[in-house]
């Protein structure tokens, strides 16, 4: 999975996958990768937690999922009410960020729920991963913080090791450079019925941001 804030945050998980043989790519290549949706709807079930309130609304970079096993997918997001500083607008302390993994759009019919902490030594990023999921399933997932929520996410989990494939539809995005164009491409990729999506190439590493 690749975010905004480094390659350092998931050194000690990617170990352990590698470790474990997690990564083979015919398997990874029957579940989705990464596609990311948009929507506004649904509501956390965790308790409120005042303490972890922000002024503004710390999802501003989305959520994202990847890696898809057979019984788990890894979830990802990333606290930072403003994303352009260093530090994301975030405080200097862990957050407590809920997290559930819903059958249904609307977040009806929780299957797993969670809490985990945003760390500054991670840059207020997290990651999550359910286990215990059906395989080759659709499931949709979302983070509160306080009283705010993020988008709901759409993830699929990978095919059964034994299960026979007859169709695999899958997309790839590469050199991704936001100043520099539109990425209406991103929101055709999210309505499709895909099985996988490659990000590939540069992504958002290649200029630094540039002045109007």
């Amino acid at each position: 999975m690749t975010e905004p804030d480094g390659n350092n945050k998931m050194d000690t998980q990617q170990n352990k996958l590698l470790s474990s043989n997690r990564r083979e790519f015919l398997q990874t290549a029957t579940g989705v990768a990464g596609l990311t949706t948009f929507g506004t709807i649904g509501l956390a079930t965790a308790k409120n937690d005042n303490s972890s309130q922000l002024s503004d609304d710390p999802f501003t970079l989305g959520v994202a999922s990847g890696d898809p096993l057979p019984d788990s997918v890894v979830l990802w997001t990333r606290l930072a009410p403003e994303p352009l500083q260093a530090d994301g607008g975030m405080p200097d302390k862990k957050v407590p960020v809920a997290w559930k993994v819903a059958t249904r759009e609307n977040m009806q019919q929780v299957v797993k729920d969670g809490t985990t902490h945003a760390r500054p030594e991670h840059a207020h990023s997290v990651h999550v991963e359910p286990e215990g999921l059906e395989s080759n399933t659709e499931y949709y997932y979302q983070f509160r913080v306080g009283e705010d929520t993020s988008p709901v996410g759409r993830t699929k989990t990978a095919p059964a090791p034994d299960s026979d494939i007859d169709e695999l539809n899958f997309a790839f995005a590469s050199c991704q450079n936001y100043p520099s164009g539109y990425y209406t491409s991103h929101q055709h990729l999210a309505e499709e019925e895909l099985d996988m999506v490659f990000h590939l190439g540069d992504y958002i590493y290649e200029g630094g941001r540039r002045a109007h």
